[in-house]
């Protein structure tokens, strides 16, 4: 008995140790460098966007307590959210609305990638996000949808700052 014990515990031991999770992001926007002791010059680029069609995405995530079940695991980095729920969550501190304001921001990056990877877009202009959560008591679906226009910057250029 004690060997099926020990060879038991060795197989959950080393299938816990090989297995593995995958995580991917992708930047859409970055912020500029902010420095009082360097003239920089500003670089300004004409965004040309795509108005024949709206873009979509989609994307679910699934949570047991606090541990993600199943979901995405590509996501659009640099995306701000105009309606963004999170914001306000974030404002009363309080672990769970932390914990909730990640869930819904990493669903809506893998949506808003989703969106943009449909096109060579850099942007997602005017989205509209529609967000569904579904609530089990110990278990909860998150599934949202974004839609808007695809856009890219083209004509980048450097000008000087008119005095």
């Amino acid at each position: 008995m004690n060997k099926v014990m020990t060879i038991f515990g060795a197989v959950i031991i080393s299938s816990t140790l090989m297995t593995s999770c995958v995580s991917t992001n992708q930047g859409f926007q970055s912020s500029p460098v902010i420095s009082r002791n360097v003239q920089l010059d500003p670089i300004k680029a004409d965004i040309i966007v795509d108005e024949k069609s709206k873009i979509k995405g989609e994307s679910t995530s699934s949570y047991f307590l606090i541990f993600r079940v199943s979901g995405d695991n590509t996501y659009a980095d640099g995306i701000n959210y105009s309606s963004d729920q999170s914001a306000s969550l974030l404002t009363q501190f309080n672990p769970l609305n932390m914990i909730k304001a990640g869930r819904l921001n990493k669903v809506r990056g893998a949506a808003a990638y989703k969106a943009l990877s449909t096109g060579d877009y850099d942007v997602l202009v005017h989205p509209s996000y529609t967000t569904t959560v579904i609530n089990y008591l110990i278990f909860k679906k998150y599934a949202i949808t974004v839609e808007g226009y695809g856009a890219k910057y083209e004509n980048f250029r450097s000008e000087k700052e008119k005095k």
